[in-house]
């Protein structure tokens, strides 16, 4: 027969080395835990930067806001302001358009009616009476085509006898210069006995000897004329 087994010893030998390895597995879980703890310790470094981080964009918003004082140059619309100061500045352009206007009466002084002409113009101003005819180169100021200094214009007056066939032939004539010294001529026209033309004349124009019929001569230098034809 076998010999019954002995359990008593065999529990404390199985307990004995279960204690033994409890010992080394608390050091090495207190080990563990002070790893832990260090990472603990540094982890929350990394973190606290990334809350810094954090707050930097809630320190954007701050710029926001003094993006807000650069809203604050908006006075640009007081600088349009100035543009209202200068719509004042255009009132007084007007002023200046009104000086501007003076010198109209200025314009009026420097061409004034007499502004002189070359050769001048002669008026008639008395019709013929009686044989008598004057006229008057314009230098009184009043009107233009005024006789210039140191011109001179040539004025005739010319009579003329009527001839059997129509025609006729010079009779007496006269030729003087005007000028401003004498602008005025009185002329004494001599006439024949008998009805015949005459002609008050201005210019350059050659005094004809002989008329043929039908023609009247002198063409628009003329001033005042009688053909004969109502004598």
């Amino acid at each position: 027969m076998s010999e019954p087994q002995d359990t008593t010893p065999d529990v404390p030998e199985a307990s004995r080395p279960r204690r033994r390895w409890l010992l080394p597995a608390a050091g090495l879980a207190a080990a563990v835990a002070v790893a832990f703890a260090v990472v603990a310790v540094t982890g929350p470094g990394p973190e606290r930067p990334a809350a810094r981080a954090v707050a930097a964009p809630t320190s954007l918003p701050p710029s926001t806001e003094t993006a807000t004082p650069s809203a604050v140059p908006v006075p640009a619309s007081p600088t349009a302001t100035p543009a209202r100061a200068s719509t004042p500045t255009r009132r007084p352009a007007p002023a200046r358009s009104t000086t501007g206007a003076a010198p109209r009466p200025r314009a009026t002084t420097r061409t004034p009616r007499p502004s002189c002409t070359r050769a001048g113009v002669v008026d008639v101003v008395q019709v013929f009476t009686d044989g008598v005819v004057k006229v008057a180169a314009r230098t009184d100021g009043e009107w233009t085509d005024q006789l210039c200094p140191g011109e001179r214009i040539r004025v005739f007056w010319a009579t003329y006898r009527r001839t059997a066939d129509g025609g006729a032939t010079l009779y007496r004539s006269q030729v003087r210069y005007l000028d401003r010294s004498s602008p005025t001529w009185t002329m004494h026209l001599v006439t024949p006995d008998t009805c015949g033309p005459w002609y008050v004349v201005s210019g350059g124009a050659s005094i004809p000897q002989t008329l043929k019929p039908g023609v009247v001569p002198f063409g628009g230098s003329k001033m005042h004329w009688e053909t004969g034809e109502h004598c």
